[in-house]
């Protein structure tokens, strides 16, 4: 186990076609679809304090997708599954660490990643170079303790994997649409058509002050 300990972790769920989803994912990999032709689009922001290369910030952008089940129904079911299609960060060790150990795919430069708190929101500003990429901004809820299992899956040209990530700390969960996504005409927004991603999240989450751990990687077969 790897284990991570964060100040704030912000996301949005933010509806995009499923079109789009499809050309993102593995063929093994099917998209929570919200109604026919609208799957969800993850954008998270990582402040993360302590890791095995030190503490960094990050961004993900993700497709939610259809968790792994198997066994006899003893296991814990995960509280959803993410396919991640492309990761930032601001220091060049944690992304060597994340392409070695989890196979996931990364911007290989770094980005500058500004986090501002207001009594009501938390904003995340992602740049590259000069240049804007995201600005990401999470309202709060009820505040509660939680501790989550999510599955992440991750493909290169090694084969196709699975952690399990177990998440604790202080988690504020709500749907009120008050939150907001500007992304901007970018290379690292390529695998995105951006006039057809919702502005408005359909969900956010701000988890603080906790850890998040990453078991070994499980090799996948494709279906």
């Amino acid at each position: 186990m790897m284990e991570y300990r964060f100040s704030d972790i912000l996301s949005g769920y933010f509806e995009f076609p499923t079109e789009n989803a499809r050309r993102l994912l593995p063929p093994h990999l099917e998209p929570i679809e919200l109604h026919h032709g609208s799957s969800v689009l993850s954008i998270g922001i990582f402040d993360i304090t302590e890791s095995p290369a030190g503490p960094y910030r990050s961004v993900c952008l993700s497709v939610l997708v259809v968790p792994l089940v198997e066994g006899s129904g003893d296991e814990t079911m995960p509280n959803s599954a993410f396919y991640p299609f492309l990761f930032g960060t601001n220091r060049p060790e944690p992304r060597q660490l994340a392409i070695q150990h989890l196979h996931l795919p990364h911007w290989m430069e770094d980005v500058r990643i500004d986090i501002e708190k207001e009594p009501r929101a938390i904003r995340g500003r992602v740049a590259a170079g000069a240049d804007s990429v995201l600005d990401l901004t999470i309202t709060p809820y009820d505040f509660q303790p939680v501790a989550q299992l999510y599955q992440c899956f991750s493909r290169d040209a090694s084969g196709t994997y699975l952690a399990e990530i177990h998440a604790a700390g202080q988690l504020s969960d709500h749907q009120e649409e008050t939150g907001t996504l500007r992304l901007y005409d970018h290379p690292f927004n390529a695998g995105l058509a951006i006039p057809d991603v919702y502005e408005v999240p359909l969900r956010e989450t701000w988890l603080r002050d906790g850890t998040q751990s990453f078991a070994s990687l499980v090799p996948l077969q494709p279906v």
